[in-house]
């Protein structure tokens, strides 16, 4: 991962301690809106089809349109902060794949998630979806930090000193 430059001046500090978090805060913003609106255009245009022609009910078409989007949104996410947040060297492709393998637990949950909203609470989908998207968020900042944009070090490098610390 780049260094980021160091600023002074209280606001400079705390952007030098902070500021990957608040990147990945905006990155995660931009990524989720982008995928619950993704979502909400499918449920709205492609569930009535997929409905009519699999016999399908709404709860399962829900489920299979939330991982199909999972599936392009990843690739999306990876890049965004990749390039943004992390400011990653590693390798895009290698990095991508490690993301689907971030992701894959927080979206079994999140579809579960979905499921219970839709089947237990009566909730729309999209209510559903936005109550999983909180546990996805926690989840993978910590999965994309130490696994998939993790630089491995060269023989005899020092590791950050963040990560000495468990910051």
């Amino acid at each position: 991962m780049a260094d980021t430059p160091k600023v002074s001046g209280s606001v400079g500090e705390i952007y030098d301690r902070h500021g990957e978090k608040l990147r990945y805060l905006l990155v995660g913003v931009y990524n989720t809106a982008l995928g619950f609106g993704v979502f909400w255009l499918a449920i709205h245009f492609l569930a009535p089809p997929i409905e009519a022609a699999t016999g399908w009910n709404a709860k399962t078409v829900a489920i299979v349109l939330q991982w199909a989007v999972w599936v392009l949104m990843v690739v999306n996410s990876t890049v965004t902060m990749k390039y943004f947040a992390f400011r990653s060297t590693g390798h895009l492709g290698k990095q991508i794949l490690r993301a689907y393998f971030v992701y894959l637990p927080a979206q079994g949950i999140s579809s579960l998630i979905l499921w219970v909203a839709m089947s237990l609470f009566g909730l729309s989908p999209l209510v559903g979806q936005a109550g999983a998207i909180a546990i996805a968020t926690i989840f993978s900042y910590i999965g994309h930090k130490y696994f998939t944009f993790r630089v491995p070090l060269e023989v005899g490098e020092v590791p950050p000193q963040d990560l000495i610390e468990g910051d």
